[in-house]
């Protein structure tokens, strides 16, 4: 069964996960920095401009935000603060509706709709090629106040909410990382279906060795042996290539040798026909359990007569006989 998600089994208390099968390059996101703040956000409007009478003073102004119209965005970058330290200046906005009441809760105007935002900046690392993501993880209450502007005279209406927002610095990059493979699929179970979900065939590309395959044969004082014919049966099609002085078959046109091949080849000292298959994964000889959907080496090393012990990627699997 292939390696699945999950915590890693405890051996006297510590982690013991399976060692990794591979290194694989990743497109992924990459976070430079990031960090979370708060902001008051706030804006004043002319009363008279949605309320055709004078508000009394006594009167109570109401205020809610908009569901879903919270959002933020990157507006700028400030100049380096070397060596990749810069300003990364942010809007962000809401719309909020507001109802005006008298002291008896009778409507005086609205509700009405406007928008409040505020622009703030934080120094942050922001190399060159980096993007900005905002987001929005909370909004405060909403609340509203009447005052007269001191030049005009006018009756403003001023409303404030705090938000808190999260700031992330980020590139596409390509990573370089230790893993168990791709991530395989068990199948769901309670309902019986005309047809296998998933199916038998694998859900992604078989992964490239980073150097032709090869499958190596040797003596039981690790001398090699040459000149043997080794075949990789895949699918019905036969691949077979002749063992050289090293004692090494390389399979140049296979780019891996993956689960479900049969490699296959004849004992030049017993003339016994051998033959092992490739498993999804396997069991090392200390019962540690890895992935082997893909092989890059395969060794078989003579322990006596036609018994052969069988290397996974330098990893022990077990034993071969005729």
């Amino acid at each position: 069964m292939p390696i699945t998600p999950g915590k890693c089994p405890q051996v006297d208390g510590v982690p013991n996960c399976p060692p990794y099968s591979e290194k694989d390059c990743i497109e992924v996101f990459k976070i430079y920095d990031q960090c979370a703040g708060e902001e008051l956000l706030g804006r004043c409007v002319l009363a008279s401009e949605f309320c055709s009478d004078p508000i009394p003073a006594d009167a109570v102004i109401t205020c809610n935000v908009v569901p879903n119209s919270a959002r933020c965005f990157h507006i700028g970058f400030g100049e380096y603060n070397p060596p990749f330290y810069r300003p990364v200046m942010i809007q962000s906005q809401l719309d909020v509706e507001i109802t005006v009441s008298d002291a008896a809760g009778n409507t005086i105007c609205g509700p009405f709709t406007t928008r409040i935002d505020g622009i703030s900046q934080f120094q942050m690392w922001a190399p060159p090629g980096t993007l900005v993501q905002c987001q929005i993880i909370a909004v405060g209450d909403c609340a509203c106040d009447l005052t007269t502007d001191p030049v005009t005279g006018d009756q403003l209406i001023c409303c404030r909410v705090y938000v808190c927002k999260e700031i992330q610095i980020k590139a596409l990059v390509r990573l370089l990382v230790p893993s168990y493979g791709f991530c395989e699929l068990d199948p769901c179970t309670p309902v019986t279906l005309p047809y296998a979900c998933p199916g038998d065939e694998p859900l992604y590309p078989p992964q490239r060795c980073q150097e032709p395959p090869v499958v190596i044969l040797q003596e039981t004082d690790d001398s090699p042996i040459p000149n043997v014919n080794v075949s990789i049966i895949r699918a019905g099609t036969t691949t077979t290539v002749l063992t050289d002085a090293n004692g090494t078959a390389t399979f140049t046109t296979l780019g891996a040798i993956v689960a479900g091949d049969i490699v296959q080849f004849v004992d030049p000292t017993t003339q016994a026909l051998l033959s092992f298959t490739v498993t999804t994964t396997f069991t090392d000889t200390e019962g540690t359990l890895h992935d082997s959907n893909t092989v890059c080496t395969l060794q078989f090393t003579r322990v006596e007569g036609s018994t052969f012990n069988v290397f996974i990627d330098g990893i022990q699997n077990g034993v071969l006989t005729p």
